[in-house]
């Protein structure tokens, strides 16, 4: 039996870098997954890819800093699949320029994706993940959630509250059986990066 028989997990930005091997994993673990994501070329393949090897996984395109979309996005699974047990959040973006030559679409678009797509998957996600005795979710933080970093002031920001946000989920929804825990990675190698 493998680890994640009979669960369904959500993944946005699976279609590349940490949200692509999560996608795969899960999948390897028995997990039938949804890979959701706005770059559909990138996501189908992936998508393929987990098929051909026996996985069972769809696409469905996301741009998490909407909130119609995430809802749309988490309806559309628990229609294909018949529930939902875990999310990961694997959506990120970084910026590098000194905080002054931000503009506020750059600090917005940041915030939107690494922070406020979390709190759109915890508020849309939970009336689901609530039907099970247990279930997940899964924050990408990094190193950047606990240091200062050259260059980037508005990805640590995000990365510190991806943190914080995480501990508060964790309390928050314990009695409803919801586990979160924050990954915090150091430099990887991604096409982000």
């Amino acid at each position: 039996m493998k680890r994640l028989d009979g669960q369904i997990a959500w993944i946005g930005g699976g279609a590349s870098g940490m949200g692509e091997a999560a996608a795969e994993l899960c999948a390897e673990e028995g997990a039938k997954v949804v890979v959701a994501d706005i770059q559909v070329e990138r996501g189908q393949e992936v998508v393929e890819r987990i098929a051909g090897h026996g996985g069972q996984a769809i696409f469905l395109e996301c741009d998490v800093i909407r909130e119609d979309a995430v809802r749309e996005s988490i309806e559309k699974t628990v229609e294909h699949f018949g529930g939902l047990q875990s999310i990961i959040n694997c959506a990120g973006i970084v910026h590098v320029a000194p905080l002054h030559e931000y503009s506020e679409q750059e600090w917005d678009l940041l915030m939107g994706v690494n922070v406020k797509s979390i709190f759109f998957t915890i508020k849309h996600g939970i009336p689901h993940l609530r039907q099970n005795q247990r279930s997940y979710m899964v924050n990408i933080g990094s190193i950047g959630s606990f240091i200062g970093q050259g260059l980037t002031p508005a990805y640590i920001a995000s990365k510190h509250a991806v943190l914080g946000l995480s501990r508060n989920i964790a309390l928050d929804y314990a009695a409803d059986g919801l586990r979160c825990n924050c990954i915090c990675p150091g430099i990887t190698d991604t096409p982000m990066l």
